[in-house]
């Protein structure tokens, strides 16, 4: 493995940084990343060409030699640019600490709020239930990510 990393200081570097309003979730020299965004999953390896798009709810999993971190991530923003990725999103969440039974609360109450706007116009419900929305897809983006990665 020092052979590996000898040789990557060597040449160029990739890295990334997965970054919420609240803080810098990673960031750190790295091997791969890969997400989903809205062409469908990507993988980013040293001297891919520059990319803005958008992030999809999903994970985004980050190889570092013969480390793998994974995070829960919301919509957001995706960019490449002189080997740094930059991950944009409301939430990253590590699957150790994602906690199920709080991520089925959110998806639960996120779906009882949407049945009550449903004897709305749609006018009015609108931006409120594309939010609704939202939070119920990271709900449940947290519980299958938790549970496929982490202890939950």
């Amino acid at each position: 493995m020092s052979e590996s990393r000898e040789e990557r200081s060597e040449g160029r570097q990739l890295f990334c940084r997965v970054i919420t309003p609240e803080e810098i979730v990673y960031d750190g020299e790295v091997d791969l990343v890969i997400a989903r965004i809205a062409d469908g999953e990507i993988g980013v390896l040293v001297n891919h060409a520059p990319l803005v798009s958008s992030v999809e709810t999903g994970e985004v999993r980050i190889k570092e030699g013969e480390e793998e971190h994974v995070y829960a991530t919301s919509d957001g923003f995706f960019k490449v640019s002189e080997n740094l990725v930059q991950v944009l999103v409301e939430e990253a969440v590590a699957p150790g600490d994602i906690n199920i039974d709080e991520a089925e609360t959110r998806i639960e109450e996120a779906e009882r709020e949407l049945s009550e706007l449903a004897d709305q116009d749609e006018e009015e419900r609108g931006p409120k239930e594309r939010e609704l929305e939202r939070r119920r897809r990271m709900g449940e983006n947290l519980v299958r990510v938790a549970r496929r990665y982490g202890e939950g």
